[in-house]
């Protein structure tokens, strides 16, 4: 087992818990005490949730770089569609309007879903372009 292969996910760790750690600081600057504790998703549970399935979606594609390295695409846009079903599921009780603060939990679950999806597509690349080499 090549661990340098699965660096992309120790990667894609480093950048979730260093974006989570300045979200919680902007929380705890700008935002009053109660704000957070109203949501139905913490900041935390959220960055989990995303980094899951974007360890997952990761490790996937390195496995299917091993095998097929044409195929890397076109599984890439098919496992961010199911990511973004996951995503829909989960976002489902926020959109209910009759909670309060509903739009910066909206705001929230965008912001960390884009990061996410930002990491995975630099990811994405960089694998694609290694194998092109």
């Amino acid at each position: 087992m090549n661990i340098k292969q699965y660096k992309p996910i120790f990667l894609a760790s480093i950048i979730a818990v260093i974006a989570l750690l300045i979200h919680k600081t902007i929380f705890l600057l700008f935002a009053p005490n109660h704000f957070e504790l109203e949501f139905i998703y913490s900041l935390p549970e959220l960055y989990c949730l995303f980094f899951l399935l974007s360890a997952l979606i990761l490790l996937i594609l390195i496995k299917i770089s091993q095998i097929s390295k044409t195929n890397v695409g076109f599984i890439f846009l098919f496992l961010t569609t199911f990511k973004m079903g996951v995503a829909y599921i989960f976002l489902k009780p926020i959109l209910k309007p009759h909670l309060a603060n509903a739009s910066i939990e909206k705001i929230n679950f965008l912001l960390i879903f884009l990061l996410f999806l930002t990491i995975e597509t630099w990811i994405t690349i960089q694998i694609i372009n290694s194998k092109k080499q």
